[in-house]
C-alpha cells in the first residue's frame, strides 16, 4: 500500500526509546505483593534454589497453575541478578519490548510504515500493557510468543517459506509451555477462519502444516511428559482440568461476569488511542480489503469472543489479541492522518469520562484503605488528565490532527510515568508482608503459619532457603514450638486475624495487624510469650 503517513524516523526511536524506559524505570521498586506476582516469583526461586527445571512449587507444594516457561527465564534472570523483584520482572520487559517490535515489523512490512507506527504507539500508551509487562507472571510471554506466532504464520501463508512455517510452530509450542493448550487452539482458530473466508481452505492440507505439528510436538511436549511421570499425574490433572477446562466451564476465584466484560476490558485496556477503535468498521476505512487487517481483526475476535464465553474471565486473558486490535486501530489514525480528518469526538467523550473517574476513584480506594488512608491526596495529582482532555477537546477543531496525536501521546506518556513508576509503588510498599518482615526480618527468628497467610511472605523473607510451615490445628502449633525452642531469636507466627478465634491468646500475644491492601483479610503476627 501507498498511502502511509510519512513518519520520520526519530519519532520510531523516540517511541521505543520512551518505552523502553517506562518499562524499565523503578522496576524493582514496587514489592512482590501481588498474588499472582508472589506465586509465580516465588515458585520459580523454589525451582532455582532446588536446581530444579521440572516441577514446579510454593512453599515445597506441587504448583499446577502455570507451565514452566516463565519460571526458566526468572531463574535464568536470578542467576544473573539475584533473586529480587527486579530480576523476577526482568524479562517481562523484554517481552513487553519484543511485542512491541513485532507489532511494527510485521505491520510495516504487510500494511504500510504509517500504520505500523501508530499502532506501536497504541499500545506503548496503554497503561495496562505497560503494567503488564512489568509483573512475574506468564502473561507477558504468552502475549510475545503468541504475537510471533501469529504473525509468522500469516507471514507463512502469503509467502509459503519453510522458515516461517518453522518460525510459527517453534513460537505457538513456547507459547503453550507459558500458558497451556489455549497458546495453540485461538491462533489456530483465527488462522482457520482466515483461510477459511479468503476462499483459500485447500492450503489446510498443505504438507507442510504435518511438518510444523511435528516440531511444534517435539519443542512443547517433553516437559509436559516430564512434569507428568515426575509428579505421578498429578500436574497433569491440576493444570489441564482444573485450570483449563474447569476455569472455562465454571466461574472460579470470584472472576466472572457477564459476556459485555471482555469488549470493555479490551476497550479500556488500550486507552486512550484505543477509545477511537469504534470508527474502524466504518465501510470507507477499507479495513477488510486489507488482508493483514483483515487478519488482525479475525485474531480479536476470536479471542474477545472465547473470553467472553468463558465463565472465569480475568483483564490479563485476552491480552494476546491487543497487538492484533492495536494494528485496527493503527490503520484507522494511519487513514485519518492521510485524510487529514478530525479524530471523532465520541473518543474524548470517553476519555473525559474514565479521567475524571480515576482521581475521584483513587481518592475513595486510598482513603477507605487503612494503611493508605494517609496518601489518599496523592490521587488527585491524576486531575491533570481530564483537565488536558478538556483542552484537547476545546482545540479539537483548530488543530491538526498530528497535534492532537501527538498531545494524546505526550499526555498520556507523563500518566503512565506518574502511575506506574511512581504512584503504584508508593502504594503498594505499605502492603502488610513488608510492614511485618520488618519485624521478623532477623535471620534468627522462627517463622511458622497457622492455617492460612499471604504467599507474599514467602518471596520477601530475607531468609534464601525459607519456607513456611503451615499449622491447621492450635494443638499442633503448640507441640511444635514447645518441641523446638529457640534460644537464639523470637519465635513468630503470622495468620489471618479472622483464624484468631481458635488460637489461646494466653499463649501468644499479637505484635503487628495489617489489612491486606484493597482485600478483605488482615495479615496478623503473634509472638510466643
Amino acid at each position: 500500500m501507498n498511502d502511509s503517513y510519512r513518519i520520520d524516523e526519530k519519532w520510531l526511536y523516540w517511541l521505543f526509546g520512551l518505552t523502553t524506559f517506562l518499562l524499565f524505570f523503578r522496576l524493582g521498586a514496587a514489592p512482590i505483593y501481588i498474588l499472582d506476582e508472589a506465586k509465580n516469583a516465588e515458585c520459580a526461586r523454589e525451582m532455582f534454589l532446588r536446581h530444579d527445571w521440572v516441577v514446579p512449587t510454593f512453599n515445597g507444594e506441587l504448583r499446577t497453575d502455570k507451565p514452566a516457561l516463565h519460571y526458566w527465564f526468572m531463574i535464568l534472570s536470578y542467576k544473573v541478578f539475584g533473586v529480587s523483584a527486579f530480576s523476577a520482572r526482568f524479562f517481562s520487559v523484554l517481552m513487553g519490548i519484543g511485542t512491541l517490535y513485532l507489532t511494527w515489523f510485521f505491520t510495516a512490512r504487510w500494511v504500510n510504515n504509517g500504520t505500523a507506527f501508530f499502532a506501536t504507539l497504541v499500545l506503548a500508551l496503554s497503561a495496562q500493557f505497560l503494567f503488564e509487562f512489568r509483573l512475574s507472571v506468564p502473561d507477558p510471554y504468552l502475549i510475545f510468543f503468541t504475537t510471533a506466532g501469529l504473525c509468522c504464520g500469516y507471514t507463512y501463508l502469503q509467502s509459503k517459506s519453510w522458515v516461517w512455517i518453522i518460525a510459527t510452530a517453534i513460537t505457538l509450542a513456547l507459547a503453550t509451555l507459558a500458558k497451556g493448550p489455549v497458546a495453540l487452539a485461538l491462533p489456530g482458530l483465527a488462522i482457520l477462519l482466515f483461510l477459511v473466508l479468503s476462499r483459500r481452505w485447500k492450503e489446510l492440507f498443505d504438507i507442510k502444516f504435518l511438518a510444523a505439528a511435528i516440531i511444534y510436538v517435539v519443542i512443547a511436549a517433553p516437559w509436559y511428559y516430564s512434569v507428568h511421570k515426575a509428579t505421578n499425574g498429578a500436574f497433569t490433572r491440576g493444570f489441564f482440568f482444573e485450570h483449563n477446562l474447569s476455569r472455562f466451564s465454571s466461574e472460579m476465584e470470584g472472576h466472572g461476569g457477564p459476556f459485555i466484560i471482555t469488549p470493555l476490558i479490551v476497550l479500556l485496556g488500550l486507552l486512550p488511542l484505543g477509545a477511537f477503535v469504534f470508527s474502524v468498521f466504518k465501510k470507507q476505512t477499507g479495513l477488510w480489503a486489507q488482508p493483514f487487517a483483515r487478519f488482525s481483526l479475525l485474531v480479536g475476535a476470536v479471542y474477545i469472543a472465547f473470553f467472553s464465553i468463558s465463565s472465569t474471565k480475568l483483564p490479563n486473558y485476552p491480552m494476546p489479541c491487543y497487538p492484533f486490535v492495536a494494528i485496527l486501530v493503527g490503520f484507522l489514525l494511519n487513514k485519518l492522518m492521510v485524510k487529514r480528518r478530525l479524530l471523532p469526538v465520541y473518543g474524548f467523550i470517553i476519555l473525559l469520562v474514565i479521567g475524571l473517574a480515576l482521581p475521584v476513584g483513587g481518592w475513595l480506594a486510598l482513603r477507605n484503605e487503612v494503611e493508605t488512608n494517609s496518601l489518599a491526596m496523592y490521587a488527585w495529582c491524576l486531575s491533570f488528565l481530564p483537565a488536558a482532555i478538556i483542552w484537547m477537546l476545546v482545540n479539537r477543531k483548530r488543530w491538526k490532527t498530528r497535534r492532537m496525536v501527538l498531545t494524546i501521546a505526550f499526555t498520556y506518556f507523563g500518566f503512565n510515568f506518574l502511575f506506574i513508576t511512581l504512584l503504584y509503588p508508593m502504594v503498594y510498599q505499605q502492603n502488610p508482608v513488608s510492614k511485618i518482615n520488618t519485624i521478623t526480618g532477623n535471620g534468627k527468628n522462627t517463622v511458622v503459619a497457622y492455617q492460612d497467610f499471604n504467599p507474599a511472605f514467602l518471596f520477601n523473607s530475607s531468609v534464601a532457603n525459607f519456607k513456611v510451615i503451615v499449622f491447621q490445628s492450635p494443638d499442633s502449633l503448640k507441640m511444635h514450638l514447645a518441641a523446638n525452642p529457640n534460644p537464639n531469636g523470637e519465635r513468630y507466627i503470622i495468620t489471618k486475624k479472622d483464624r484468631l478465634a481458635s488460637i489461646d491468646t494466653a499463649f501468644y500475644e499479637i505484635v503487628a495487624s495489617h489489612h491486606d491492601l484493597f482485600e478483605n483479610p488482615t495479615s496478623v503476627l503473634l509472638k510466643l510469650k
